[in-house]
């Protein structure tokens, strides 16, 4: 590449310099392709600067160091110690956190709290798997609606989002954190996967039976897997003992901060016997039956 690893570390170490002799700075965190080792010539640095200011917002700063391009995210130390408390274990901003370096740091608290962000519960690791799967599930029928109906390249497309997401679940529920190349990722785990991903990329020749092949063997894996993927909320209905709705599930404060596709996940385990299924009389203020709405129970 053009730009050089070389050219790279003496641009972050001018930074951090820098950063060091100012008494406002609290922290510096890098994350990204100086984590990585993925540098190519237009990566930029990413860093974590916090600073001992009161302020509520985050403020991006793009700027160049030594002709190297640098992303800062500024923010005070109450708003990172916010974000800790905020953020979904397992989501973006812990995500981000999780893998990123701490360069430096003057304060025990911020240096704590970034040792403590870094932990991934297996509760929350169970949620996300559902959130995955959820997502898997839904681009998979979406896939085959289309198939169905001639529409290849929609059908292709939703094909692509669904490896996407069984990446992200396989990743996931492996037991390692979700990076931007997930993809990658589990290909290098998973031989067959990625013969499964060439196949869907690659086979120009048979698109439609490339799609078929793809979906086979994502149902398979899900079929051979999803009372582990789903454990979180299946002893969630058996602690409840009741008649409940995708909406009574996801208003629960155990789902409740997590965008899960509920419905396609509890009609999954209905139709693999793991759950029962009923209808329930949906009625409006007046009394009246508007729907008879799906309910499951164990």
């Amino acid at each position: 590449m053009e730009r050089t690893i070389l050219q790279y570390q003496k641009a972050f170490n001018s930074i951090i310099e820098r950063m060091k002799s100012n008494d406002s700075v609290l922290a510096v965190m890098v994350f990204g392709s100086m984590v990585t080792g993925d540098l190519w010539d237009e990566s930029d640095i990413d860093m974590f600067v916090i600073l001992d200011k009161k302020s509520s917002d985050i403020e991006n700063i793009y700027m160049e160091e030594k002709d190297i391009p640098v992303h800062v995210k500024l923010m005070s130390k109450s708003k990172f110690l916010q974000l800790h408390e905020e953020d979904l274990r397992g989501g973006f901003i812990h995500r981000i956190f999780a893998s990123s370096r701490l360069v430096f740091s003057k304060d025990r608290e911020v240096t704590a709290r970034y040792d403590n962000g870094r932990y991934y519960p297996d509760l929350d690791r169970e949620r996300w798997n559902m959130v995955y799967l959820g997502n898997l599930l839904k681009n998979m029928g979406l896939s085959r609606k289309y198939l169905q109906n001639d529409g290849i390249y929609t059908a292709h497309s939703a094909a692509v989002r669904s490896v996407e997401e069984f990446a992200r679940l396989y990743i996931n529920s492996s037991g390692y954190m979700i990076s931007k190349d997930a993809m990658t990722m589990a290909m290098n785990l998973n031989d067959n996967f990625r013969k499964c991903v060439d196949d869907l990329f690659f086979n120009k020749k048979n698109i439609e039976e490339a799609i078929n092949d793809t979906l086979a063997y994502l149902q398979k894996n899900i079929d051979s897997s999803i009372r582990n993927l789903t454990n979180v909320l299946i002893n969630y209905m058996r602690e409840k003992d009741s008649f409940l709705s995708a909406e009574d599930i996801k208003r629960d404060k155990l789902f409740y901060s997590y965008d899960i596709n509920m419905e396609e996940i509890l009609n999954k385990l209905w139709l693999k016997d793991l759950i029962k299924r009923e209808t329930r009389d949906y009625k409006d203020e007046k009394g009246k039956i508007l729907f008879k709405e799906n309910v499951y129970f164990i």
